[in-house]
């Protein structure tokens, strides 16, 4: 658990040593912007059982602070879906994950019109059920189960956007949470 945590903080300090570099005339990043994103999220995931059959998949939401002083802040919400199994002797287990959250940003690059770096939180819930599929010789009208359950789960990471046009960028996220590594696209609105 250690180690997973203090990776994204190392990225975390190594963003804010390269910030000085960055050097143009206009941001990639304005307070005023709103920009959904969309893509997929690589490796296992907080609360995943099982090895992944669907990755983690999601749709993000992020928008500007118009307090002064919190300029550099966005605020928005993520939505997610997976699913994993797991095979043992007696059958095979299905869980699908819906995660659903907020987050909130902190963009640390200034005067770079094609890059835009951030750190940042979230907290969400997970809504997740499972059931599960006997193999011949057992029987399933005595045994038959599905459930579900539902826990909170946060989200730390570090990211980036390069913008290939004004509107449209790449997206990568890394950290722990819903993926732990989350590449897509994003689109300012």
């Amino acid at each position: 658990m250690k180690n997973l945590l203090s990776l994204p903080l190392i990225l975390l300090v190594a963003v804010m040593l390269l910030v000085p570099l960055a050097a143009s005339a206009q941001n990639a990043y304005n307070h005023s912007d709103k920009v959904i994103s969309a893509g997929v999220g690589l490796g296992t995931f907080y609360g995943a059982f099982g090895s992944t059959d669907i990755p983690p998949i999601f749709v993000a939401f992020e928008t500007g602070l118009p307090a002064q002083g919190l300029e550099k802040v966005t605020i928005g919400g993520i939505a997610g879906y997976s699913g994993s199994s797991e095979d043992f002797v007696y059958g095979k287990w299905k869980y699908t994950y819906i995660f659903l959250g907020v987050t909130g940003n902190y963009h640390f690059i200034e005067k770079n019109k094609n890059f835009d770096a951030y750190a940042g939180i979230g907290l969400g819930y997970d809504i997740v059920s499972a059931s599960v599929t006997y193999n011949n010789g057992y029987d399933a009208a005595h045994y038959s189960y599905s459930g579900g359950v539902s826990y909170f789960a946060y989200d730390i990471h570090v990211g980036g956007r390069y913008y290939f046009s004004p509107k449209l960028a790449a997206m990568a996220e890394l950290g722990y949470g819903f993926g732990l590594f989350r590449i897509g696209l994003s689109y300012k609105l």
